[in-house]
């Protein structure tokens, strides 16, 4: 028989830990999230370049479409230092809901083929085949604008900035919707950009 005043400890431990993890911040949660998820590539804390806005969050809220009459619905986002170059800096993203709690957000992006004149890079571009979709929780110089809801990224090829490729996604409900796609293949010293997805006048 386990005498009762041994059990206090213990229970007390019990009943503490709830409350313990409601004081995390989403800050720290999202901190322990990205040492997990964000990758090996990604620079180690301390480690590096790393800018003042390394941890940013937004709260974000929608009404859901299947009832007027529901109450809004809240998602936090949530973007995450994870690495630079010479001309990019890369970040990692989450959300947290009440019912998925805190997870990395799989952001669509298209799979493309360039092709070039002669199979030459520096030639002119002959053609941009969209070959499929996938997803990434990475994006490249990337900001949200909170009163837009739209989330953007610029991945420059080089430093010229003539050669790149560009998102931008959508909140709508709870998620993060690719609605345009822009390539810029040419290494041509021009900002020539061509769309290979539109869906900005889908709705």
């Amino acid at each position: 028989m386990i005498r009762p005043l041994l059990c206090l400890p213990f229970a007390a431990l019990l009943l503490a830990t709830p409350a313990l993890a409601q004081e995390t911040s989403l800050e720290e949660r999202a901190r322990q999230l990205h040492a997990l998820a964000g990758g090996d590539w990604c620079d180690e804390p301390g480690e590096g370049f790393a800018p003042e806005d390394d941890f940013t969050s937004w709260t974000l809220t929608y009404q859901p479409s299947w009832s007027d009459e529901a109450p809004e619905e809240s998602v936090d986002l949530v973007r995450l230092y994870c690495m630079s170059g010479a001309y990019n800096v890369t970040h990692n993203y989450y959300v947290r809901t009440e019912f998925e709690g805190l997870r990395p957000l799989a952001l669509a992006e298209p799979d493309y083929d360039v092709q070039y004149e002669n199979d030459d890079y520096e030639g002119a571009v002959e053609a941009i085949t969209l070959t499929g979709m996938i997803a990434t929780t990475t994006l490249v110089n990337s900001d949200f604008d909170p009163d837009t809801g739209r989330l953007v990224s610029w991945s420059r090829w080089r430093g010229l900035g003539d050669a790149s490729a560009s998102g931008t996604w959508e909140f709508r409900e709870g998620n993060f919707i690719l609605v345009k796609y822009d390539v810029d293949a040419s290494y041509d010293g021009e900002i020539n950009p061509e769309t290979v997805l539109d869906y900005t006048g889908a709705r």
